[in-house]
């Protein structure tokens, strides 16, 4: 079986019959091209000539003999304006962006000059398993007895992404995916809107997968413990990076480690929305996100209702601040003594709760503070949500 290729590659003719199969089969010529290269070798033909004969028999001319020299030089996509190059990238999926880039040494070149940018991806890591979804095409690699398992879109294009192919794999399960990954990260110019990481299971295996820097606009992060998490949110480089969101609940990590590693990182600093779970801040902490539009955190116990006034006249004077929502325990007490403190009346329905609208003078700007009791099996607490309204 391995001189199968070889065989094929002797004859432009057995190639031109290959051509000719996934013709056919009325594939998509990006993904006609991949089958043909996986078949023969990625040697056996470049994608212009490829491209001729595939189109060539998709108009029922089947003369395999026909002599190319008689027709006049077509122009190249090298051939173009670097602007129009840019121009025919731009509007390329990354998917396509991948394919044109292996099609020899110069499109590659022309490809790398320009960004590769990815809407959405996701990283998954469970016990066994692996899984990672790019702009909604989802692939897999499971575990094994005897290797993985790895499950991948039979056609890139989005509305075929649902059609799987699944293969054996004498490799792990890690490796196998990292031999995908890698290639994917190694793309220069790689850039992501939105990274989702859950890292739950503890992996070593891919503690260097991401390059450093990272270029995310956004990152998401669960992981198995708090060294982990903030080595992730490390490799993010920093003023590309607008949001991040890290989960710490179930770890019992301390407000102070948690200013050190995180607050005071240039991550931080220069993100503008944030989002923290699970790790309990003092009222006086909030001052740190004071350059933020959007911020998500947790608070320790407002109980006093001057303390609810400390809180409105702080984030009152956070500038680009357009929404938020922040979490404390009421350790049993009641919201009722912070809506007198603010003169306003309490709802009472499923949840008890009541709105405040304060107006900063000096910034001229109104924030809601929409205030509610919120009691579960685990306990109760509060929910401040703000939002700018004019």
């Amino acid at each position: 079986m391995g001189t199968i290729p070889e065989f094929l590659k002797s004859n432009d003719h057995h190639l031109k019959f290959c051509i000719l199969y996934e013709v056919a089969l009325k594939k998509p010529i990006y993904d006609s091209y991949r089958s043909f290269c996986d078949a023969v070798g990625h040697d056996a033909m470049e994608y212009r000539d490829f491209e001729f004969w595939y189109h060539r028999f998709g108009q029922g001319k089947l003369d395999f003999d026909y002599d190319r020299s008689r027709d006049p030089v077509p122009m190249t996509f090298l051939d173009m304006p670097v602007e129009i190059m840019g121009k025919i990238t731009e509007d390329l999926n990354p998917f396509e962006r991948m394919y044109l880039r292996s099609m020899n040494h110069a499109t590659k070149d022309v490809i790398d000059s320009f960004p590769t940018v990815f809407k959405e991806m996701w990283i998954t890591a469970e016990n066994n398993k692996l899984i990672w979804r790019l702009d909604g095409r989802q692939f897999e690699c499971e575990q094994e007895e005897n290797g993985c398992t790895f499950s991948r879109p039979k056609y890139l294009h989005i509305e075929k992404c649902n059609e799987k192919v699944t293969e054996k794999y004498e490799e792990g399960y890690i490796n196998k995916s990292l031999e995908y990954l890698n290639l994917l990260f190694q793309i220069p110019k790689l850039q992501v809107n939105s990274l989702w990481l859950d890292l739950t299971p503890q992996t070593p295996e891919l503690d260097d997968l991401l390059p450093v820097p990272f270029y995310a606009k956004g990152v998401s992060i669960t992981a198995y413990d708090f060294d982990k998490t903030v080595q992730i949110l490390l490799k993010m480089k920093p003023g590309h990076l607008e949001w991040f969101d890290v989960n710490f609940e179930g770890q019992p990590i301390e407000r102070e480690l948690l200013i050190e590693k995180v607050l005071e990182t240039k991550q931080f600093k220069q993100a503008k929305m944030v989002s923290i779970n699970g790790v309990e801040l003092n009222l006086e902490d909030l001052t740190d996100f004071s350059h933020m539009k959007n911020i998500y955190c947790w608070v320790k116990s407002i109980g006093e209702p001057e303390e609810i006034l400390q809180f409105r006249d702080t984030l009152s004077t956070f500038k680009n601040l357009e929404r938020g929502k922040i979490v404390y325990k009421r350790n049993g007490s009641s919201i009722r003594p912070f809506a007198e403190a603010l003169e306003e009346d309490i709802l009472v329905g499923p949840r008890i709760n009541f709105t405040h609208r304060y107006n900063d003078p000096k910034s001229n700007k109104t924030l809601e503070f929409k205030i509610q009791e919120v009691t579960d099996s685990r306990s109760d607490w509060g929910v401040i949500d703000i939002l700018k309204v004019a």
